[in-house]
């Protein structure tokens, strides 16, 4: 992976792209036998667009990117990077009238994409609420651990019943909260593009046979995305035990099943960008704090088609 880093680290860390910058990365998403450096080097471009001021020239690489690939990975990182760019950079890009029919071009030939994409966008930004709904009813339950089972255990389940259940309507990500201490290690702590990284099960020959069949049966059963799966083969034995353990089999999958809604498509990616603009050290600003004023941009006017997708996504806007 370290080509694959290199690459991420130099286009998101060069302010100026040279012609020769420019070619070189447009032949690098084209390479149909190296997908993954395609996507860090999508990856780096994104980073550079979030992280610094605008740029035209890397916008404009990012919709090449679009066009030339026929990978997945990479078509998926080029719309959710765009749709973030977009909504940073709302009144640039609005009034830059060259880009509008190129960026509504590769909308508009992946509506369904496009528009999943800015759903995991908003949904990602309410784990906020989800953080502050969990400490609120840790709060009021943690006093009466030890009456479980009488009224005034029940009357504080009640309470919060409401919520409970249009958080979880939301699906919203709860591997967030349960992974998150697992980021604060030296291998997320070293590079950036560690963030980044896709997964390939060939990581998991590095351990012991008894580890990697424990780590495969979680990483089958239960949906997170890559960047999660770093995290959980870094964690220490004890922890990984002490999370298995309490999600055994059928629970183990029904668990997976409502934290990845579906493994739904760009999700996965959204919530590696997620966790790196919440977690890492190389950053210090989120562009997903942007998502509250989303009704307000171009993006929202030019993916968001329908009563029917207002209604979907609004849900998460309120």
């Amino acid at each position: 992976m370290s080509k694959s880093n290199d690459i991420f680290d130099f286009y998101r860390e060069t302010v100026i792209l040279t012609e020769d910058d420019c070619a070189d990365f447009l032949v690098i998403v084209q390479d149909s036998l190296s997908p993954d450096d395609g996507a860090m080097a999508v990856s780096g471009i994104t980073l550079a667009l979030l992280e610094r001021d605008w740029s035209k020239e890397k916008l404009l690489l990012l919709m090449k990117a679009f066009s030339l690939t026929t990978s997945d990975i990479i078509r998926e990182r080029v719309i959710v990077g765009l749709l973030l760019a977009m909504m940073k950079y709302n009144t640039i890009v609005r009034n830059t009238t060259d880009l509008l029919d190129t960026i509504q071009d590769i909308l508009t030939e992946e509506p369904e994409l496009s528009f999943t994409a800015l759903c995991n966008i908003a949904r990602t930004a309410k784990v906020k609420q989800l953080e502050k709904f969990n400490q609120q009813m840790a709060k009021d339950i943690m006093p009466l651990m030890n009456q479980v089972g009488s009224d005034e255990f029940y009357d504080v389940i009640r309470k919060h019943q409401g919520e409970m259940e249009r958080i979880a309507r939301m699906h919203l990500d709860q591997n967030f909260l349960i992974f998150k201490t697992a980021y604060y290690t030296d291998f997320f702590r070293n590079a950036a593009s560690h963030w980044f990284q896709p997964w390939r099960d060939e990581q998991l020959l590095n351990v012991s046979e008894d580890e990697r069949e424990q780590l495969q049966e979680m990483i089958d059963l239960w949906p997170m995305c890559d960047s999660d799966k770093y995290a959980l083969l870094g964690m220490s034995n004890v922890i990984r035990d002490t999370l298995r353990g309490q999600l055994q089999g059928d629970m183990l999958a029904q668990m997976g099943e409502s934290l990845g809604h579906a493994n739904i498509v760009t999700n996965g990616y959204v919530q590696q960008l997620y966790r790196y603009f919440r977690l890492s050290s190389f950053t210090s600003s989120t562009p997903f704090d942007l998502v509250p004023y989303l009704r307000n941009t171009l993006v929202y006017r030019l993916v968001v088609v329908g009563e029917n997708a207002k209604r979907a996504i609004n849900e998460y806007l309120s």
